[in-house]
């Protein structure tokens, strides 16, 4: 009995030990969201997004706290901002990252460096850039639309998941920055009237933004970036037979073949197989006839012209996001790799486009 009870005494003492750890919620300040934009003097100016608790938002007008300084590191613009509020400012419940278009051309590699050491900082949180300023953004209210931070979350966890977008995560974005047979990419964002949109892809050099590929690109390159499960994409021709079309359900297999010709030139094929459920049609043809087969044609060789088209984009400003440099690394030797410019030879490496596109289903009407 004496046993129990100096057992139980000695468990009370490690727990009330142990409460100097605990950290009350209305009184720590979790980073929701981080912007960072260029400020003079090569400095960075960062904004920071900090959910309110109830008791603390009792006007009801707005579940944000919001905090700006200009600092020359993260962590010296944390300690800024530290000052400026009554919680204890706390990075583990980050969930994007917003980098400013000025700030992403300049090049913003070092400022992620404590974020990398970080472990309290998951690394798949969003790397997003903004057309325009990152911290007008967030300091944004848009009435249709749930608390800023929570709506830009939501609105690119949502394309991640129906896989309109490639996942651009900070693990993404690291582990593509220190391969060298291909480049980061991350998501680009916008203002436009009272929303957020998803503008398209930010192409990138190391960390520098070199180019932008639109929204209506991004398909093409989904296709060319990975193999898809559960996608979609509409497109539109001039032809009669596909004046549009929109694709649902899509499972796409890529396969890359790098050869060598007999002048000892590299090239890449690339081979697209796509299945896909047809949501809508506007056309000549009759989908449940044989004219289906001409339909599938057309899709495929507009997959192709248009997929060249990005490729040849991302070849004139030197940036291989879709990795074309993995496979041709592949191929060669250590050091005939390392004696390659990569960047220099991509810009000129021939790539041939090859598309199989077939319709699983069309729909429950029968023309």
């Amino acid at each position: 009995m004496l046993r129990r009870f100096l057992l139980a005494a000695v468990l009370i003492l490690v727990l009330t030990g142990c409460s100097r750890d605990q950290r009350i919620l209305e009184r720590v300040g979790y980073i929701e969201t981080a912007a960072f934009d260029a400020a003079p003097e090569n400095k960075i100016k960062a904004t920071v997004s900090i959910p309110l608790v109830s008791q603390y938002a009792r006007d009801g007008k707005t579940t944000d706290e919001l905090l700006s300084t200009i600092a020359s590191s993260p962590k010296q613009a944390r300690e800024a901002l530290s000052l400026r509020t009554s919680r204890i400012i706390a990075s583990g419940q980050i969930r994007t990252f917003l980098i400013g278009e000025e700030l992403a051309r300049r090049g913003f590699w070092p400022y992620l460096d404590t974020f990398l050491r970080d472990p309290s900082i998951s690394i798949r949180t969003s790397m997003v850039v903004v057309e325009g300023d990152a911290g007008k953004i967030i300091s944004q209210e848009y009435p249709r639309h749930t608390k800023t931070a929570n709506y830009i979350n939501k609105l690119l966890q949502k394309e991640y998941s129906i896989q309109s977008l490639p996942r651009t995560s900070l693990y993404e974005f690291t582990r593509d920055y220190f391969d060298d047979g291909e480049d980061p990419i991350a998501a680009l964002v916008l203002e436009k009237e009272k929303d957020i949109t998803i503008s398209g892809i930010a192409l990138m050099r190391d960390d520098r933004m070199i180019a932008k590929l639109p929204w209506e690109d991004v398909y093409l390159f989904m296709l060319l970036y990975s193999n898809l499960q559960e996608g979609e994409f509409t497109l539109t021709t001039e032809h009669p037979d596909l004046k549009a079309i929109s694709v649902k359900a899509v499972k796409s297999k890529r396969r890359i073949v790098i050869t060598k010709n007999t002048s000892g030139d590299y090239e890449a094929n690339i081979y697209l197989k796509i299945y896909g459920s047809v949501d809508e049609y506007i056309g000549n043809a009759k989908l449940s006839t044989s004219e289906r087969a001409k339909v599938e044609k057309l899709v495929s060789e507009h997959i192709v012209s248009e997929a060249l088209r990005v490729i040849k984009t991302m070849q004139r400003h030197r940036t291989d996001g879709i990795g074309l440099g993995k496979y041709v690394r592949n191929s060669m030797s250590y050091d005939e790799w390392k004696k390659t410019d990569w960047h220099e030879m991509f810009s000129q490496l021939p790539v041939k486009v090859h598309c199989s596109f077939y319709i699983k289903q069309f729909g429950s009407y029968f023309d």
